[in-house]
């Protein structure tokens, strides 16, 4: 009973063998070296520090399409080096960075990840209500009495600034 069972394994272990043969042989040339070019990986015929620097000419979706392609191509294009300057131009001159991607995440590319997500919101939570001043700027379309309480509109200073509270509540000052 042994003895059939010890054939079978040595058959397949035959087989295994010799597909990795006829795959080593498809990859190598006619001498046996390594080709490279179109059919060789680019992360094994460049390096991790060549394509690293590639990635960063990348746009943020092609890089982020790059760490599909295998584990060798993730542990580049999810390194935080490539993704630090990325999430920095995508904060640059936002009116309100949402406080999911002010948490220490360890890894910027799910930083930048949360950020697009939070873009995409259609409604305010009572959280980005409170979180920071608001300039109320007035129109001509507004009552007199509110064109005169901003100082903006009479062109004597800054635009109102009022701070909602959780409690429903607005005030001068941030308390």
């Amino acid at each position: 009973m042994a003895e059939p069972e010890r054939e079978r394994k040595r058959a397949a272990e035959e087989r295994v063998r010799r597909k990795r043969g006829r795959k080593r042989r498809k990859r190598e040339g006619r001498e046996g070296e390594r080709q490279v070019g179109w059919r060789s990986d680019p992360m094994e015929a460049l390096g991790e520090d060549v394509m690293g620097r590639v990635m960063e000419f990348l746009d943020a979706r092609s890089v982020a399409r790059c760490t599909a392609v295998s584990c060798a191509w993730r542990g580049v294009a999810a390194d935080n080096r490539l993704w630090a300057p990325k999430c920095a131009e995508l904060m640059a001159g936002k009116a309100h960075i949402p406080r999911l991607t002010l948490i220490c995440t360890g890894s910027k590319l799910s930083t930048y990840s949360m950020a697009i997500m939070d873009g995409k919101r259609s409604r305010i939570t009572k959280e980005d209500l409170c979180d920071h001043a608001w300039e109320y700027r007035f129109t001509i379309a507004a009552p007199d009495y509110w064109r005169n309480l901003d100082p903006s509109w009479k062109h004597t200073g800054p635009p109102m600034r009022r701070y909602f509270h959780p409690d429903g509540y607005h005030s001068v000052r941030p308390s």
